[in-house]
């Protein structure tokens, strides 16, 4: 049998969360008050190592689908490892697909750290050290992320979050509030090719989507039977994927900095760092109970 995964648990208050950093970095589980807020992770997709199957991944230094693998930059051409499925894009980056060293960890906080300093063929092609911190401050669980350019080049960047909440069920419904300016429309490669005023994105439970969404508000409201999420995000994440598979008791809200296949012109780009320049951005979940006279609140 494979070793277990060396996990750091963070409890305060009402809290539980189980962070994994040699899985990418990415949370096991976090709970409030007994209740799943993020899905659930099998432990036997951790086991096999497939982070995808986690609660929450962060993503850098892009988030989503790269078109073909390949992108140029200042005039010159770079060609990524397709790394999802059977499809040729590359996607989110290389920060779930390493190790992460702990630096520092206490009952209520860790902090992280992955350096990407030699790349080799088909990576990334820009050295970067990323820092992400998890914290628990009273009711909010609050996820920190920081990318430092150590390239001689200039160097685009981007980076964001993969949570997936629980739905629990049709009978109990989960609902989203938040405001976004628009949503960005998919090809048949799954790449952007126009973008529409947003749909109605508020009940999850009958929604099927997979799309991103620009000029986002940096905050939703996410409200269930158990308890109600207000996630904030900081304003270098000025864009969210919002992906709900048909027939699925879970999705996913993630705040990033860019849309999908910004390198290929998809606005608004990425951002360029100089030698020695960060980029940092920040999620916060700050978690409620549901208001006794929500009907929810009395599963």
């Amino acid at each position: 049998m494979p070793a277990p995964l060396l996990a750091v648990d963070l409890v305060r208050g009402d809290w539980q969360v189980r962070v994994l950093p040699a899985l990418g970095g990415a949370l096991a589980s976090a709970s409030w008050r007994g209740q799943p807020v993020l899905r659930p992770s099998a432990e036997e997709a951790l086991q096999q190592g497939l982070v995808r199957r986690s609660a929450c991944y962060p993503l850098l230094p892009f988030s989503n689908r790269i078109a073909d693998a390949t992108f140029s930059f200042e005039g010159r051409a770079y060609v990524l490892t397709a790394n999802f499925d059977n499809e040729p894009h590359a996607i989110h980056g290389l920060g779930f697909q390493r190790p992460w060293q702990v630096r520092s960890s206490s009952a209520e906080s860790v902090t992280m750290q992955l350096e990407h300093a030699s790349p080799a063929a088909g990576e990334w092609p820009f050295a970067l050290r990323a820092t992400q911190v998890v914290t628990l401050e009273g009711d909010d669980l609050v996820l920190q992320l920081e990318v430092k350019n150590l390239d001689q080049r200039r160097a685009p960047c981007g980076l964001g979050w993969h949570p997936f909440f629980p739905l629990i069920s049709a009978a109990q419904p989960t609902q989203l509030q938040t405001h976004w300016q628009a949503m960005l429309l998919n090809g048949p490669d799954k790449l952007p090719c126009g973008s529409v005023p947003p749909p109605d994105t508020r009940h999850l439970d009958t929604l099927t989507i997979d799309n991103c969404f620009t000029d986002w508000s940096g905050q939703a409201i996410l409200t269930g039977p158990h308890h109600r999420i207000t996630l904030t995000a900081s304003t270098a994440l000025r864009c969210a994927v919002l992906f709900r598979p048909s027939g699925q008791p879970f999705y996913a809200f993630e705040p990033v900095s860019h849309p999908n296949n910004a390198l290929h012109g998809i606005a608004p780009a990425m951002h360029i760092l100089d030698p020695g320049q960060r980029l940092a951005g920040e999620m916060r979940l700050s978690l409620s109970a549901v208001p006794s006279s929500d009907p929810r609140s009395a599963a």
